[in-house]
């Protein structure tokens, strides 16, 4: 079982990679791709689509991406992210990935990304 600081406050361990970013930043995911064996593998495609959890929406729709080897970091411009509604001061966006492997097989993968307001000195959100 990892260890990490949810087990040790006693919160469950989470089966998805968990991040927190600012509204308006940019969030960079680091992707290595293997196949079935684990070897490193360059995706045939690869494609991204965000969501807003906390409130049913879609965010960005299917977007393919160039894929550049087995390892490539995807940056998500800040601009995309921005609250749906700023009096909820956080949101819950899930980043579901999708590669098609040389093999013709699928690998999917979920990041589940907190977004939080920033407050600003007058007091707004």
């Amino acid at each position: 079982m990892p260890i990490n600081n949810r087990g040790l406050s006693g919160q469950p361990i989470l089966p998805y990679v968990d991040y927190r970013s600012y509204q308006g930043a940019d969030v960079f995911i680091d992707l290595t791709f293997l196949d079935h064996t684990g070897a490193l593998v360059t995706p045939s495609t690869f494609s991204y689509q965000i969501d807003d959890m906390t409130n049913s929406l879609s965010i960005v729709p299917a977007t393919s991406v160039a894929v550049t080897g087995s390892t490539q970091t995807l940056r998500l411009l800040g601009s995309v992210f921005q609250l749906s509604h700023n009096w909820q001061g956080s949101e819950i966006w899930q980043i579901s990935m999708k590669a098609v492997l040389p093999d013709g097989s699928t690998v999917m993968g979920v990041t589940i990304l907190e977004l939080l307001a920033i407050q600003v000195p007058n007091g707004s959100l």
